[in-house]
């Protein structure tokens, strides 16, 4: 007798879950809910009429306030798919508003929260409406993707203005480049963005702001803005940032007893510029030894001894480390364990991949309202992610 071949057990199952796919859901199942649904909402229409004119079909009343005047038909996408011809009442007298759906709207509520929900997980608005296209077994264009998407401009007032505990030890400021359009023009916008550590570890992009450049008024715009949101920095440390000049004015006048740190990063970048190509690599390997040191004193002792040997051949570079020597060495005073995250401004630079990421997808926003929704719906799902990440070696109480 021939033996009986058994499948692997996750193929039974797969084939299992196919079979009932395509012999229940798909044949039976979907169309009777449709059905239920559009019997449902019918019904519910009826009954509303019948309630706000006042009398049944063909009813002869002294208390009627209307008279039905035959039907319209149009269709609604639901959670469950597209339903269509949809029989809506007419009245004679103007219009009623029913609780079936709402006026003017092709989509239901829990869908446009769907495609909201999705677009705030970082998807694009492309793909949001080819996702929800096979889900829904309808087509849903990408412009409709972007008129449900600007329900967020609600949201995005309110982000600018919800209140922020003065809880942060950490600040960390820095601005990305994106191409607007702005007056009829194609022009680079800056978005300054701010980020914070707090006592307990926990990482929040705190605001956003578009500006034509990073000028001082720009800079104290946003960080003057923090302060009066609540961030009046009594628990602060420390606040990162790269050399800008504006910045760093900005910055002292708004929190002028809290200390500032220069980004690493971008001081070893200018560092190497003013190097020639063949001591690069050599010059700005030795200078991050620095900041590698185990206390402040160590770390100019080490900082010395990397200007007596290249102050020779690469005076400009020395020269541009040397006048902010004690800015790039202010994190020493915290912390130990806090080092690694707060003397660079790396932290936020992660949170720009994540923006160049989902813009690379276009050239350019079509306006600047498009770009603070872009903006806003990545720091939205940051933060979100971030909830119940905290950093370890921040959760500590201040």
């Amino acid at each position: 007798m021939e033996a009986v071949k058994l499948l692997p057990q996750p193929k039974i199952l797969q084939e299992w879950w196919q079979e009932v796919k395509e012999n229940f859901f798909e044949e039976d199942a979907k169309p009777q809910v449709l059905k239920l649904v559009k019997e449902l909402m019918e019904s519910t229409l009826n009954e509303e009429i019948t309630v706000y004119s006042g009398a049944q079909w063909h009813e002869r009343t002294d208390n009627r306030t209307n008279y039905r005047n035959g039907f319209y038909e149009r269709s609604l996408v639901t959670q469950f798919g597209l339903i269509e011809d949809i029989e809506v009442p007419r009245l004679r007298y103007g219009s009623f508003k029913t609780s079936a759906f709402r006026r003017y709207r092709r989509y239901q509520d829990i869908v446009e929260d769907l495609i909201q929900d999705i677009f705030l997980a970082g998807v694009s608005t492309r793909r949001v409406g080819a996702a929800i296209s096979k889900l829904l077994d309808t087509k849903v264009s990408h412009g409709t993707v972007s008129r449900i998407t600007r329900r967020l401009d609600s949201g995005v007032k309110e982000f600018h203005k919800r209140p922020i505990i003065d809880e942060y030890q950490y600040l960390f400021l820095d601005a990305i480049n994106l191409k607007v359009r702005y007056n009829l023009k194609y022009c680079t916008r800056k978005v300054l963005c701010a980020y914070g550590i707090t006592c307990f570890g926990q990482r929040h992009l705190l605001d956003f702001r578009q500006a034509k450049g990073e000028s001082q008024n720009a800079w104290e715009t946003i960080i003057n803005n923090l302060y009066e949101r609540g961030l009046k920095g009594k628990n602060l440390k420390l606040i990162t940032m790269d050399g800008s000049k504006a910045l760093k004015a900005a910055a002292s006048l708004v929190y002028p007893d809290t200390p500032t740190q220069l980004c690493w990063a971008h001081k070893l970048r200018n560092v190497s510029n003013y190097c020639a190509r063949k001591y690069q690599e050599d010059c700005t390997k030795q200078a991050g030894k620095i900041y590698r040191q185990e206390s402040r004193a160590q770390a100019v002792v080490e900082f010395k001894r990397w200007k007596k040997a290249w102050e020779n051949l690469c005076p400009k570079a020395v020269a541009c480390l040397e006048r902010d020597l004690y800015r790039l060495i202010s994190f020493y005073d915290c912390p130990k364990k806090h080092w690694v995250k707060i003397r660079t401004t790396n932290v936020i630079e992660r949170s720009f991949r994540e923006i160049r990421r989902r813009t690379r997808v276009f050239s350019c926003f079509s306006n600047m309202a498009s770009c603070e929704r872009i903006i806003y719906a990545i720091f939205t799902h940051l933060n979100n992610q971030w909830k119940a990440k905290p950093l370890k070696e921040f959760t500590q109480f201040c």
